[in-house]
């Protein structure tokens, strides 16, 4: 099913009441020299979270005033050639800022590039498409005071493969990102993405609708020219943390720890051949293996890295799957699944803002693209010598992954408003970038 991927966000914003144009000094500060700058509309957006009166001006080029990097112009909806397309807000007595400068060049190959702007009350939703053999569609929810994205809902696809389409949703405050793909088993899928179910809205399961499933991405954070994460450094806020509870995670062995026993797993990668993981287990000091006994049984990390060369990440067998173990004193043993090279992993203490001792993780492999075909993370909790439990990005059946989502990768070049960016602070710990 071809998904418009505008409903979810779109659903909040009514019919927007048009206001009068700017005046003339609000004109003159937007157009400047441009002289095919023309005011199309103007949008009531409410008021900004100081009180002032809120509005987004709809700004159209002609082609002498097109961006330097268009040859020959933005297309229009009626295929002519333009300027383009600016959105600039308009905040009380403030000078008017820019928001958006659209230019709808095609947007890939295919030439099916199209653009749609909703605004609300302090919101405004962009829909955009586009693409060439692969096919995107995004939906971006922005607050417009402070300008920032909020979320943000994407699809991809192939145009030939039924089974490539993905869907995934980003939280930009949290960086909590998941994604639904396509059971590979369907006989007749459909061309395009799955539609987000509005359950997984409300509680998001490994099973979110028939014929899908659902699962956590691991981010690689914008970080600028900070380091990593350097000796003694902790994750912090960088990325959210799944817990042994649920939390931002499935639990798919056991049941959810309480409050007081949930341990506390970060995870975030550094391109595609090493994830850093931070481990808090209160549980974990007082567990070890029985004289003899399996890796299995002493809390640990599982790494799920998938093979497929079809770009196809559900249901994969076992030929084309990986599981990697990390016990928490940083020993490495190969589980199930195809052989293959195992990373390197460093390990190391430290303590977090909490004050309280976390185990560092650092998995290194030699291969560059390692995790190009999807990773998922499993953590597993012990009591008494025995697995009690397990946390894990994705659904698990039969000691198999259902869905082994793509590493969610951040660049510094992408717009400061929609940057999932990480800031190093002075001692090492790594925290989300306002």
């Amino acid at each position: 099913m071809f998904m418009r991927l505008c409903l979810p966000a779109l659903l909040f914003l009514l019919p927007t009441p048009l206001l009068a144009a700017p005046d003339a000094a609000q004109t003159a500060a937007i157009c400047g020299t441009r002289t095919t700058c023309k005011i199309e509309k103007t949008y009531d957006a409410g008021r900004s979270p100081a009180g002032a009166p809120l509005s987004v001006a709809e700004v159209r080029l002609g082609v002498a005033d097109r961006p330097e990097k268009s040859d020959e112009g933005c297309r229009t909806p009626d295929g002519k050639l333009d300027g383009g397309t600016e959105l600039w807000l308009l905040d009380g007595d403030r000078p008017p800022s820019l928001l958006l400068a659209l230019c709808n060049d095609g947007y890939g190959a295919s030439g099916i590039g199209e653009d749609e702007i909703k605004v609300g009350p302090n919101r405004l939703v962009h829909w955009q498409v586009g693409g060439s053999a692969w096919r995107w569609i995004q939906t971006t929810t922005y607050s417009l005071v402070p300008w920032r994205a909020l979320t943000d809902r994407s699809c991809s696809y192939h145009n030939i493969s039924e089974l490539s389409g993905i869907t995934t949703d980003t939280d930009f405050s949290s960086l909590v990102i998941r994604s639904i793909a396509k059971d590979s088993r369907l006989k007749d899928p459909g061309m395009g993405c799955p539609d987000w179910p509005a359950s997984a809205d409300k509680s998001f399961t490994p099973e979110p609708e028939k014929g899908t499933y659902g699962a956590y991405n691991l981010v690689n954070p914008a970080r600028g020219s900070d380091a990593d994460l350097p000796a003694g450094g902790t994750i912090g806020s960088c990325v959210p943390a799944m817990t042994s509870a649920g939390v931002n995670g499935f639990v798919v062995h056991g049941r959810p720890a309480s409050p007081a026993q949930a341990a506390e797993i970060k995870v975030f990668a550094t391109g595609l051949h090493t994830l850093t993981i931070q481990v808090f287990d209160p549980l974990a000091a007082d567990q070890s293996a029985p004289a003899g006994g399996s890796w299995i049984h002493k809390p640990h990390v599982e790494v799920w890295v998938g093979y497929n060369k079809e770009q196809i990440y559900t249901q994969l067998p076992l030929t084309q799957l990986m599981q990697v173990g990390i016990d928490l004193d940083g020993n490495v043993y190969k589980g199930v699944g195809r052989a293959g090279t195992l990373p390197r992993v460093e390990r190391r203490q430290a303590t977090d803002e909490a004050g309280r001792r976390v185990t560092i993780l650092e998995l290194i492999w030699k291969n560059e693209y390692e995790l190009i075909g999807g990773v998922a993370v499993v953590y597993s909790q012990a009591e008494g010598g025995k697995q009690t439990r397990l946390v894990s990005t994705t659904g698990i059946v039969n000691n198999r992954p259902l869905y082994l989502p793509s590493v969610r990768e951040f660049y510094d070049k992408e717009p400061a408003d929609k940057w999932g960016r990480c800031r190093l602070l002075p001692g090492g710990r790594l925290v989300r970038a306002d």
